[in-house]
């Protein structure tokens, strides 16, 4: 169980106070670089991001006639940066809960917006509460009771022959993609195996569940949550039990919310909530390139220049370490070395990481992003 993104419009607060006040930051440990983002239904238009690894905040709104301050700032995180958040969470002692007891007291009541919220549930069991061929059937069938009826599946995957498609990656959507509340189901440990070219085995069975909440009803969830004293996986469990539910057809009962819930949504609600109280952090995404680089014969290849060039064998190519020097980090690799450094308590080498990272073009985002 955890958070995997997390959205934030702060109305009056500017991104040194988030960074400084809200996470207990220094604002040194943040890069500050160009990135626009604009939000219609806020009115605000901010031109600075500031990040740090994956976690990001924008801010420096653009001074306007009804804004003359340029004050409004933006939290933005992604599945790694709620990790980083949960991690300077741990190193304060602090929950989820208190996180947004702080945004309260902090920020007022009415001062900030909490405009998306995912969770993932992990099922990483050996035989899986069920499959998503078992969600995507009850989903066809019209077994299932939810705010919305609107459903999507998508599958994906090949063959060794490249040909004919067989026990594919599976994804179902319930809600549509603008819905305040959206769910999605897949076959993680088949994603997971085609994203680094291993096999289903290697990663083991790994289905996800998410929860999307947008909007007022990502903010009435962490309004809740900030007063629930049982925490956020059991909360997450009390909202799939109260809006969603997989039932089993009764041809002699026409009213379908008297159908009985299925057995393995009932065995999903009820046990898996007692074994995924703890929060699972992913990798920060640089083992993955090392691995990469390994597997993609980048290394092999350097092995080589350097070779060479030990033994005088270059010819007209550049030296390896020549070139290296001119290098720069791309803004990718900068944020996963930056995660690893601040996995391993290094953060004294953040700003030399920062000096060797190639300057970002000027970015223009917009708000519907969020609908992916």
């Amino acid at each position: 169980m955890k958070l995997d993104y997390l959205s934030i419009v702060f109305e009056q607060a500017r991104a040194v106070d988030v960074i400084e006040q809200l996470i207990h930051l220094p604002l040194w440990l943040f890069r500050k670089s160009e990135g626009r983002v604009k939000y219609k239904e806020y009115t605000k238009e901010y031109t600075k991001e500031y990040s740090m690894g994956s976690f990001t905040v924008y801010g420096d709104s653009k001074r306007t006639e009804k804004n003359p301050l340029g004050l409004g700032c933006y939290l933005s995180l992604g599945g790694y940066g709620c990790s980083q958040l949960q991690l300077f969470l741990d190193t304060q002692k602090q929950s989820l809960s208190g996180f947004f007891c702080d945004c309260v007291e902090l920020f007022g009541k009415d001062g900030f917006h909490v405009t998306r919220l995912d969770i993932a549930i992990d099922d990483r069991n050996e035989v899986p509460y069920f499959t998503i061929q078992q969600i995507k059937r009850k989903c066809l069938k019209g077994e299932f009771i939810a705010r919305s009826k609107e459903i999507q599946s998508v599958e994906s995957g090949k063959s060794e022959d490249g040909i004919e498609e067989v026990d594919t990656g599976k994804t179902v959507y319930i809600g549509s993609i603008k819905a305040n509340i959206r769910y999605r189901f897949y076959d993680k440990d088949k994603e997971q195996a085609g994203k680094w070219n291993r096999s289903v085995e290697e990663i083991g069975s790994w289905k996800r569940t998410e929860i999307q909440l947008r909007n007022e009803t990502a903010h009435a969830f962490a309004m809740h949550l900030k007063d629930y004293q049982e925490g956020f996986a059991q909360l997450a469990f009390e909202f799939l039990r109260e809006n969603l539910r997989f039932v089993k057809a009764d041809q002699n009962q026409r009213n379908r919310n008297r159908w009985k819930t299925c057995q393995f949504w009932e065995r999903f609600i009820g046990e898996a909530k007692q074994l995924t109280l703890s929060v699972e952090r992913p990798s920060n995404g640089l083992y993955e390139t090392r691995e990469w680089l390994e597997s993609g014969g980048c290394l092999s290849a350097v092995k080589l220049l350097r070779y060479l060039g030990d033994h005088q064998a270059l010819g007209d190519l550049e030296g390896i370490d020549n070139a290296l020097q001119d290098v720069k980090y791309s803004t990718e690799l900068s944020k996963k070395a930056v995660n690893h450094l601040w996995h391993l308590g290094k953060i004294e080498l953040i700003p030399e990481i920062y000096e060797e990272t190639k300057k970002s073009s000027h970015m223009e985002l917009n708000s519907e992003y969020e609908n992916s």
